[in-house]
């Protein structure tokens, strides 16, 4: 008779998880076709009971959701669940992942998009890890929603950033942080961090408005301004003074520099004569 291999490659976190869950099972005295019937009659939506069945097997570690269902429905202690199945996902997440795995940073330490996602998530576990129908029918006015499912999911797994709106619904619907509040500014200002970073242009500081742009604009009549200057410009030579014409027919003095510089450039020895009418007319006389 062969032996079990899967309880030994198995960590030990995720067999206690689902053992805690049997004995919670018997103490309420439910089947597992019970506890979907049940869970079926609270959340609106047929609830099949092999979910609850291979989440308590042992096998494999069991989504967050599923556990807390199967929790609420036998009257369990969520929050000793919680700390179990979080040590389970410790033990049975990758060597290489497990390494890069960083705490969640405070809204007002964010920096990255990273940082912000892995924000979003955590206040989304802490506040009961609502599904995407719940957020989308609490973000629902007047038939609209402000947290529609898909774009939800995109945001949540990382395939595109949330934009600011989105976000300041996210956090109020999970959190309960209400706009025009110093936490939901704290939120605010980290997105606007973020959409720097992903841009890349300097954080923008504390009280800076996006419309003024990374850089704050400068006034000169300010005291202590250092005046503003482009960079292209280039010193504007002033106008020499103009020579001042002589009567018609008279020719404007030479220059005295110009006339000694040409004399130290002009060659020493007899001068030739210019070619031209002149040496034509001595041709003539010597002819």
């Amino acid at each position: 008779m062969g032996c079990d291999t899967r309880a030994l490659a198995t960590p030990a976190p995720v067999v206690e998880l689902a053992q805690w869950l049997r004995s919670l099972r018997r103490r309420a005295g439910l089947s597992y076709r019970q506890m979907a019937r049940l869970a079926t009659l609270h959340s609106g939506r047929p609830v099949p009971h092999l979910r609850f069945f291979h989440a308590a097997r042992g096998d494999r570690l069991p989504s967050w959701p599923v556990v807390q269902e199967y929790v609420r429905v036998c009257g369990g202690d969520e929050r000793h669940v919680e700390r179990l199945w979080k040590k389970a996902e410790a033990a049975t997440a990758a060597p290489g992942i497990r390494s890069r795995r960083r705490p969640v940073l405070p809204p007002q330490y964010i920096c990255e998009p990273l940082e912000l996602l892995d924000a979003m998530r955590a206040l989304r576990f802490a506040h009961g890890n609502k599904t995407l129908r719940e957020l989308e029918a609490a973000a629902t006015e007047n038939g609209v929603s402000f947290l529609p499912r898909s774009s939800l999911s995109a945001v949540l797994n990382g395939q595109r950033r949330p934009s600011k709106t989105l976000l300041l619904t996210f956090v109020r619907v999970c959190g309960g942080v209400e706009p025009g509040t110093p936490g939901a500014r704290l939120w605010e200002q980290a997105w606007e961090r973020a959409d720097a970073y992903q841009r890349g242009l300097p954080a923008p500081t504390t009280g800076q408005s996006r419309r003024e742009g990374p850089f704050p604009q400068q006034r000169e009549d300010e005291p202590g301004a250092v005046p503003l200057v482009p960079a292209t410009r280039r010193p504007v030579r002033k106008p020499t003074a103009p020579v001042p014409a002589g009567p018609a027919g008279v020719r404007a003095p030479a220059d005295p520099v110009r006339r000694l510089v040409g004399a130290v450039k002009s060659p020493s020895g007899p001068s030739r004569p210019p070619v031209g009418r002149g040496s034509a007319a001595a041709g003539r006389r010597r002819g």
